[in-house]
């Protein structure tokens, strides 16, 4: 299963952001870069934007892309999901929920649980919610 985020005219500073977080780097298209169509003229003020990019975290593809309102439904941001980043070392774990939790909000402290031997959760600076596990 992939995961696909969508942004009101962010999608290129969060790439940005989670590139230098998970030390990857994205595929990434714009509207301006698409083939020409003359059934879908597209307008200069969305020529920047990122119409489709593929970030790899681990093994997961995480695609981002701005979703402007005169090409898409109205962009709701909710708590109804949650990208889950599996640590492979304690290290990293601290790492990676102290970079997203910067400028964010810490919902839950990396700490021991029953399930797990670190677990947090982190609402970043965009508003994604991040569980951080290391098992």
């Amino acid at each position: 299963m992939d995961i696909y985020l969508h942004f009101n005219g962010q999608a290129a500073e969060v790439l940005a952001f989670y590139e230098d977080v998970f030390k990857t780097s994205a595929q990434i298209m714009t509207f301006g870069q698409m083939p020409h169509d003359d059934n879908f003229p597209i307008d200069d003020a969305i020529k920047d934007l990122i119409v489709n990019s593929n970030l790899k975290i681990n093994e997961t593809n995480v695609m981002i892309a701005d979703s402007p309102e005169s090409l898409a439904p109205p962009l709701v941001v909710g708590n109804n999901m949650a990208l889950v980043f599996n640590a492979k070392t304690a290290e990293e774990a601290l790492d990676i929920f102290q970079r997203l939790a910067e400028n964010g909000t810490i919902l839950l402290p990396l700490e021991k649980t029953i399930w797990a031997e670190q677990y947090g959760m982190v609402k970043d600076q965009y508003d994604i919610i991040w569980h951080i596990n290391l098992y």
